[in-house]
């Protein structure tokens, strides 16, 4: 499969049925058409050809899905940063040197392109395209057709720079037949149709984006382009214009929601929401899906699946299975083999969890030989989990997370802290490990966020040892509580950033937990 064929594949091609909204106009399918096949016509004459390596700095919008579309149909690949929404010049710098590509295409409306010429050198080529605004074509009227000089998908396709599984910086090469695979898989799993409007919420360099935007085509859909990026206006654009699908991660949704009850929007139009990339809150979830009565899907997949390969359908939101298990993410769909591989140390029927087929990347791509090392047969996720009865996975927490008790008990952060998350006044957690007063080890320090942080001492350690005991065995506990009256430092893909987090620990403010305290 290839992207460009999903787009053809649409029965609205050149025809006049809207294909995207943007805050300045809207585009016919038609008109996307045709900016595909000017696109292919115009890199063609600036030397871009099949085979050739193409560092791709985008706009977040039609014009990088444009872009792509013509990459899929001349057989070039793509190396973009995995999910950052506006790279700094030096980041982009260090990428181009590093990778040494045939072109830079900079689709960008400012001016920072000078300055990029000037920091890269002559030897660079950038490309500057604005797909929608002629670039003097001649004859550009009878630039119609699109020409597919390579119709087989193309290896390689898309070299996302990321932190993969692992937590280091990696190249993670994906093939085009596993970005179409995902396309068709989720935006089918999501129930996307001819008359759905798509929000996209994601980026051109993360694979909502991707996914979103095509899948939009595939189903001859409306993608919705928003006008912002305030989350808490996008309630207001989904009523404008009648939105039925999006996605949103935990940190975007609670902003969302606060965006409902600060405009008063009434969401009826909203069919299908999608969420993933991190665990949610019972509390958030259930005041989000009281203040949005559609159906609700959670995902679960990694940068190396481009996607997820997991779901949490409505019906399992209905039978509450995100209550009965702490971090459920569903059971998995057929694009990939899902099990566990345990060791001697592994107990209570948890593993890692481990996938196998084609739904996976080609493998990491080393810059420094321009070659692929493929995935073994397995592929080791990194993260911990078992299988309920009925086959839905449970996520336990990532391996390299997972702290060991004095009493020989794994204590997985990611548990403790989806249970800490469901207490009311509390908006932010993070479990971290600290070095004890002995040498002899370390402890586990539960780092919290919110208004319950301005509360006494007592207090605090109350709320959590009340949520602690009624959910989790004494022996997974942490040690301490750590109350920040600020908010946790984030990256660009919304993450926190424990390192920092961890060096603004003030020792004196940690709360001891004791049993004893329990009421």
């Amino acid at each position: 499969m290839k992207l460009i064929w999903l787009f053809q594949c649409a029965d609205d091609v050149m025809s006049n049925k809207v294909s995207m909204v943007t805050p300045a106009c809207s585009y016919t399918y038609a008109d996307i058409c045709k900016a595909v096949a000017k696109t292919i016509y115009m890199l063609g004459t600036l030397g871009v050809k099949r085979g050739q390596q193409v560092v791709l700095i985008p706009e977040h919008d039609e014009s990088a899905v444009v872009f792509m579309a013509a990459a899929s149909a001349i057989g070039i690949q793509i190396v973009m940063p995995y999910n950052l929404q506006n790279a700094a010049i030096e980041e982009w710098v260090n990428i181009i040197q590093t990778v040494s590509p045939d072109k830079v295409v900079y689709l960008r409306r400012d001016a920072a392109v000078e300055e990029l010429r000037r920091a890269t050198g002559e030897n660079t080529r950038i490309i500057e395209l604005d797909i929608f605004a002629g670039n003097n074509v001649e004859n550009d009227a009878e630039i119609i057709d699109i020409v597919v000089e390579n119709p087989d998908p193309v290896e390689n396709f898309l070299v996302l720079f990321t932190s993969g599984t692992t937590g280091k910086a990696k190249a993670v090469s994906i093939s085009e037949s596993l970005v179409c695979k995902r396309v068709a898989s989720v935006s089918s799993q999501l129930k996307f149709s001819p008359d759905a409007r798509i929000f996209m919420s994601g980026l051109m360099n993360n694979t909502t984006g991707i996914i979103f935007s095509f899948g939009a085509l595939l189903h001859d859909a409306t993608l919705v382009f928003p006008s912002n990026r305030v989350i808490e206006d996008w309630p207001r654009q989904v009523v404008l214009h009648q939105i039925t699908h999006m996605m949103l991660r935990p940190v975007a949704l609670r902003r969302f929601v606060a965006g409902i009850g600060e405009y008063g929007a009434e969401l009826s139009c909203l069919r299908v929401i999608a969420y993933g990339a991190a665990a949610l809150s019972k509390e958030l979830l259930e005041e989000a899906r009281v203040r949005i009565p559609c159906e609700w899907t959670q995902g679960y997949g990694l940068s190396e699946t481009f996607g997820p390969f997991c779901w949490l359908n409505e019906e399992d939101h209905r039978r509450k299975l995100y209550e009965e298990y702490i971090y459920c993410v569903g059971k998995p769909d057929d694009t990939l083999d899902v099990s566990l591989h345990f060791t001697h140390d592994d107990k209570n029927n948890v593993g890692e969890v481990v996938l196998r087929g084609t739904g996976l990347m080609e493998g990491y791509y080393d810059i420094a030989s321009g070659k692929v090392k493929p995935v073994d047969e397995y592929f080791h996720t990194g993260d911990y989990g078992h299988f309920t009865n009925n086959g839905e996975l449970i996520l336990k927490g990532r391996i390299s997370n997972t702290l060991l008790s004095e009493n020989g008990h794994r204590i997985y952060p990611e548990e403790v802290e989806n249970i800490i998350a469901d207490i009311i006044g509390i908006h932010e957690v993070l479990l971290v490990s600290l070095p004890a007063d002995n040498n002899l080890g370390n402890v586990a320090v539960i780092c919290i966020y919110g208004p319950l942080t301005q509360k006494s001492d007592d207090e605090i350690s109350q709320a959590i040892l009340a949520q602690l005991s009624s959910r989790l065995s004494e022996e997974k506990w942490p040690d301490y509580v750590y109350p920040s009256r600020t908010p946790f430092p984030r990256n660009s893909n919304d993450k926190i950033i424990k390192g920092v987090v961890l060096k603004g620990i003030n020792a004196d403010a940690l709360i001891k937990l004791s049993i004893m305290e329990v009421i």
